[in-house]
């Protein structure tokens, strides 16, 4: 079974912390694959796309995977946008944040 981080409603630099503990507490327990769950997420800031960027960078460096639980929408999209991501997306990010379909 693939564990899911799930994140609070505020994920900002004041409050990541825990999330990022969560993660890496995953990551360095041999898991291979994770879902996180941005669901919530109603107030992020570019501290949680660092975070998510750092996540599948790690993942990727040790073979493992990172997914979201549901494509990027409301706040999120709207900071990856505004953080200028949904303008040079590799197809691969597009998969990964948006699973597949960029919001219209």
């Amino acid at each position: 079974m693939i564990p899911t981080v799930t994140a609070p409603s505020s994920l900002t630099m004041a409050s990541i912390h825990d999330f990022a503990a969560s993660i890496g507490a995953c990551q360095q327990g041999g898991e291979s694959a994770m879902t996180l769950d941005l669901t919530s997420v109603a107030a992020p800031d570019l501290s949680l796309l660092q975070l998510v960027e750092s996540a599948r960078a790690q993942a990727r460096a040790g073979g493992g995977s990172v997914r979201l639980a549901a494509p990027a929408s409301g706040p999120l999209a709207a900071l990856l946008n505004r953080a200028g991501f949904t303008g040079a997306l590799s197809p691969d990010d597009l998969e990964f944040w948006f699973h597949g379909d960029l919001p219209q």
